[in-house]
């Protein structure tokens, strides 16, 4: 037994103009064509419409919706727990968005931004050890750029740098420039290679070294916000002779 468009569209609840839509991508095919070429479908496709359709309602991708459909069992258990954890995080952005909105004071500047990374960014990071003072990894700047630029192609001009331990006369970090993750790049005792999954960033922007008060501004951005960081904070410069740098506080990693 066939059905027509119409007909289809009344026992499954989608439009035909969403039918059709499913048709010219592929999706959903009418099971046969009628003698006058009209569309026509089978009753064992109706469910097979109401799940792509609720896929499609749950923000899952085209693309990925006909991969499900011809996956196998044990494929589909795979693409399900994965599409759940995507799901996951998109709600942990929301839920920090709504945290950022919230702290927004409409009658002061803004100054904190939200900075979100929609592809994995891979870094170079070289360890170094200068004495305690504004920008203490400053004067490495060049050095480890002119390493890197001997191995590997640099993505940009930014200079990323993570402090790790602070002494009473020494500090020691690390600092990293961006570069390309497709490239074959084996770790030394000079360098280690890290891999930042997509993410959410809270950025301090135009902070200075020798700013007596950004520890405080950081943990008031905390409080206010009800931000809770992920992860290690890193400042960015945008060369190496700049004096100021962004704050990045990572929320969602």
């Amino acid at each position: 037994m066939h059905l027509t468009i119409q007909e289809f569209s009344k026992r499954t609840g989608l439009p035909p103009s969403k039918l059709r839509f499913y048709d010219k991508k592929g999706l959903l095919q009418p099971s046969t064509r009628l003698e006058n070429g009209y569309r026509a479908y089978s009753i064992d496709q109706i469910d097979l419409a109401k799940m792509i359709d609720s896929l499609r309602n749950a923000d899952i991708s085209i693309k990925e919706i006909q991969l499900y459909c011809d996956a196998d069992e044990q494929k589909k258990r795979k693409m399900l727990e994965r599409w759940k954890k995507e799901i996951d995080k998109r709600m942990e952005v929301l839920h920090a968005a709504k945290k950022y909105v919230g702290g927004i004071n409409v009658e002061n500047n803004q100054t904190i931004l939200l900075s979100k990374w929609e592809k994995e960014k891979c870094i170079v990071w070289q360890r170094f050890e200068s004495e305690r003072g504004p920008h203490p990894f400053r004067e490495h700047f060049l050095t480890a750029r002119n390493y890197l630029e001997n191995i590997v192609t640099l993505c940009s001009e930014d200079i990323y740098v993570k402090t790790e331990q602070i002494t009473k006369n020494k500090i020691i970090g690390e600092v990293g420039f961006a570069v390309d993750g497709s490239m074959d790049l084996k770790e030394n005792e000079c360098m280690r290679l890290e891999r930042i999954p997509p993410g959410l960033y809270a950025v301090m922007q135009d902070c200075r070294a020798d700013d007596a008060f950004l520890c405080f501004s950081y943990i008031q951005m905390v409080i206010r916000f009800g931000f809770q960081p992920a992860g290690n904070k890193m400042e960015r410069y945008s060369n190496i002779d700049s004096e100021i740098f962004d704050y990045l506080i990572p929320l969602i990693q």
